[in-house]
């Protein structure tokens, strides 16, 4: 098998293509996997997923596909149950000499943990008064990551969502606005604000404890 001829990595289709992770609600099924077919491939040469470096899964075969075409494979989920980054490649095998090559290496990231853990801490409302608009502060979580999406609740009802930014995690707190139209529009002298958290793999928080809020403000 000729060296000159480069392999490229595999490409878990489902995974997010800047950092790998994969969302939560796709690891229910196998993960489908892309390889490249190669300059230099053959009819009847073997290819089989590497996870952390161990063969896995059955190998497919090379047929009539042309160099650029797309050969399908399969991740099977149960191999992906911990909350890690997993490494994964193929190798290459020449059938008629059994000479091996392994492919660069793509990684995948998974994440269960539900952020916040077992407890989320109620908004904050610095000011007893508010004009147009009521910030509520929020005082961080177990688990606060830039591309989660916190998504308020107004008497159970959804209220403004917000996503976390980078430096919210060091430079300012995390504001949400709401506005007095938003507020009164529930038709009620205290409003109770609530919200919940969706991290990027799709883990929804539980709902934290409610502040009430006073529309007479």
């Amino acid at each position: 098998m000729n060296e000159q001829f480069p392999l490229s990595a595999p490409f878990a289709t489902t995974a997010d293509p800047i950092d790998g992770l994969l969302q939560t609600g796709d690891l229910t099924r196998d993960v489908p996997v892309e390889v490249m077919i190669w300059e230099g491939a053959r009819p009847g040469y073997r290819v089989q997923l590497r996870l952390d470096g161990d063969l896995i899964d059955t190998p497919v075969v090379v047929g009539d596909q042309k160099p650029g075409d797309i050969m399908q494979l399969q991740l099977s989920h149960s191999l992906l149950c911990r909350s890690r980054s997993y490494s994964l490649s193929y190798q290459v095998t020449n059938n008629i000499n059994g000479v091996t090559r392994e492919s660069p290496v793509a990684t995948l990231k998974v994440d269960r943990t539900k952020p916040g853990a077992t407890l989320l801490a109620p908004l904050i409302f610095p000011t007893a008064t508010f004009g147009d608009q009521l910030i509520g502060l929020l005082p961080g979580y177990a688990g606060i990551a830039p591309g989660d999406v916190i998504q308020t609740l107004l008497n159970g009802v959804a209220g403004p969502a917000h996503q976390v930014e980078a430096d919210e995690l060091t430079l300012r707190p995390v504001e949400i606005a709401f506005s007095r139209e938003h507020l009164q529009a529930h038709a009620a002298e205290t409003v109770s604000v609530e919200y919940f958290v969706t991290d990027r793999a799709g883990n929804v928080s539980i709902t934290s404890l409610p502040t009430l809020v006073s529309i007479k403000l």
